[in-house]
């Protein structure tokens, strides 16, 4: 892989979800010519197993090569890919926004409290006004996970194709 590391590097300081590059662009950030199985099909860029696509893979990318037009798009593979920060930020300005749309009195109680009996033994009745934060905690733990998921998805069944 370290023969691959300058391929490595300009991926992962990529933002966009795409980055299309001819062989030309990527044998010059290599600084050597690409081998001749890379410019004749699509097997050299889609086994995932190889030192070389793990360049690419690490970062969340797929390469999608056109070997008539020789370029290569590296295109990102879903949402697992992108930095958990990118992910998790829109989540977190959500909640303090709605923080500070609070108001600083104590919430209403929800009817169903009032009417509720309180027997002993019986569960406390909800409390209104879960914080905002709590709720940005859950769907960003959600997001998380869902995104660890599809990327072992993604390498599972990637070997396959």
């Amino acid at each position: 892989m370290k023969k691959y590391q300058p391929l490595s590097e300009r991926l992962a300081g990529h933002e966009g979800p795409e980055w299309q590059a001819s062989f030309a662009e990527i044998e010059e950030v290599l600084g050597f010519p690409l081998p001749k199985v890379a410019r004749s099909g699509r097997a050299w860029w889609a086994d995932a197993e190889k030192p070389h696509a793990k360049t690419w893979s690490q970062h969340g990318f797929q390469a999608h090569v056109d070997p008539g037009a020789a370029k290569v798009s590296f295109r990102r593979s879903d949402i697992a890919a992108a930095p958990v920060a990118a992910v998790l930020a829109p989540v977190g300005e959500i909640a303090a926004e709605q923080v500070k749309a609070e108001p600083e009195s104590e919430p209403p109680k929800p009817p169903s409290a009032a009417l509720a009996p309180s027997t002993p033994g019986a569960p406390p009745a909800p409390k209104a006004g879960v914080p905002a934060l709590g709720i940005a905690a859950l769907v960003a733990g959600g997001v998380a996970l869902l995104a660890g998921m599809g990327a072992l998805a993604a390498r599972r069944f990637g070997r396959r194709a």
